[in-house]
Order: C-alpha cells, then structure tokens, then sequence
C-alpha cells in the first residue's frame, strides 16, 4: 500500500510541475511577452459607442410601445389591487355587523327567554281553573262530547266542515277501531 501512494503522490507533483509557468532558482526561461497591438484597444474603443448607441437606438425604439403597455399594465395591477383592498375592507365590515347582530340577537333571546319564565311562573294555573269552574260556570267535557283525531305532524286542527254524527265522540271511534 505504501508503494501505491507514492506513485500516485509522485504523479501529482510531476503534473503541478508541468502546469508551472515560473521555475524557481537562477536558470529562469524568459518569457515571451506578447504585446497586444493598439489597433485592437483602438477599435474596441471605437466599438463601444457604436454598441452603446444600438443599444440606445433600442431603447429608444422598444421605449414608447413597451413603456406604454407597461404603464397600462401597471394602471390595471393598481386597479385591481384597489378593487381588492375594498372587498376586503366590505367583507370586514360585514364581519363586524354580522358579529354585532349575532351579539344583539342573544340578548334578544335571553331577554325572551327571561319574560317567557317570568310569564309562565307568574300564572297560577289552580287558580285560573277556579276562576273558570266558579266565577264562569265552564265544566269539564263529558267522554261523548271529545272527538279524537289522528294529526299528521301538526298540534293545531281546523275544523272546516261538520263531523258526521256516527264519528262523534269516543264510542263512534271505538267502533270504526273494531271494524
């Protein structure tokens, strides 16, 4: 193994050595120095304003068209950012009142439901019997006086017509019962 890494570290330095371009100690090589021409400084400083003017002439050209659609992109970017910023101030508002509304209607229902309790506990059912037994001579009705009926859903019923004599009463329903 120790053989293996000196070849490969030897290998290194030869290839560091060749990519050199000095050479320590006094046998140094000259160089040979190639001196760029002025002609060539000269036209690329002649080229510049030539390039420099192109890209101008582009603006230029590019300016009027482009700036136009980038100003009418900007007006329709604004208006609809507006547009935006008023739903979202509507839809706050509307929050707000939906909230304040919610709040009114719970002290509406807790006032409710107080009156409703203070009603209901203030009547003294006994006496409104006796009121109604003595001082206005109502009865309780007789089991031949109650008709029954059979409701589809709904506690109130509406008496549109007669009820037919046969089906008066208990004993007529219990006779249609064991028909």
């Amino acid at each position: 193994m120790a053989e293996i890494r000196s070849i490969h570290t030897d290998k290194r330095r030869t290839s560091d050595r060749n990519r050199q371009t000095y050479v320590n100690g006094t046998a140094v090589r000259k160089l040979q120095v190639v001196e760029e021409p002025k002609k060539r400084r000269r036209d690329r400083q002649a080229q510049r304003p030539r390039i420099h003017r192109a890209r101008r002439e582009k603006v230029r050209y590019l300016s009027i068209g482009y700036s136009l659609f980038l100003t009418a992109a900007s007006i329709v970017a604004l208006w609809v950012c507006a547009g935006y910023l008023k739903l979202q101030a509507d839809n706050s508002a509307r929050m707000k009142n939906i909230a304040a509304l919610e709040a009114r209607l719970s002290e509406l229902k807790a006032e409710n439901d107080d009156e409703y309790n203070r009603v209901t506990t203030s009547v003294d059912l006994e006496k409104v019997r006796e009121i109604a037994i003595n001082e206005l001579g109502m009865v309780y009705a007789k089991a031949d006086q109650v008709i029954l009926y059979n409701s589809q859903g709904s506690d109130y019923v509406r008496q549109y017509g007669d009820i037919p004599e046969e089906d008066k009463g208990l004993k007529g329903i219990f006779r249609s019962g064991s028909r």
